[in-house]
């Protein structure tokens, strides 16, 4: 079992893993921001997804929906520009700790600055990002939550 890891100066070599379900994931448009992380494995949430403006997916971790995604492995450098990309600072997403089977895992749900955008009519039905994409909803999606 893997704990969160403290991302200060100390911990450059430590790894701590991220839950990624939307443009971060393999394969999807931003994937290349993952390319100095390892890939665990598929995993799932309990929550709701959104589509935010057809460009990238929101979580929030309330719901009965089955939220789909992946596991990888990053260091804190990796969390701390997903940071950045993801305007954490700006609201956009919040970081939170969650477990998944146990493991002990970051993800990224929707912050305070895309609330108002969050409504019925945009959740994301079955709970995957890519197959919603795949039903022709598709937009520029340059950010993961």
């Amino acid at each position: 079992m893997s704990s969160l890891t403290d991302v200060g100066p100390a911990a450059t070599t430590a790894r701590t893993h991220i839950f990624v379900y939307g443009t971060l994931r393999l394969g999807e448009p931003e994937s290349a921001r993952m390319r100095v992380c390892e890939r665990v494995r598929a995993a799932r949430v309990t929550g709701t997804l959104y589509d935010v403006d057809g460009s990238y997916p929101a979580l929030v971790l309330a719901g009965t929906d089955t939220v789909y995604g992946e596991i990888w492995r990053c260091t804190p450098e990796t969390l701390m520009e997903l940071d950045r990309c993801e305007f954490v600072t700006e609201g956009l997403f919040r970081r939170v700790a969650l477990r998944i089977d146990g493991l002990a895992c970051w993800t990224y749900v929707a912050g305070g600055a895309i609330a108002t955008r969050l409504s019925p009519a945009r959740r994301i039905p079955g709970g995957s990002w890519s197959a919603f994409v795949g039903t022709g909803h598709d937009g520029s999606r340059a950010r993961d939550g």
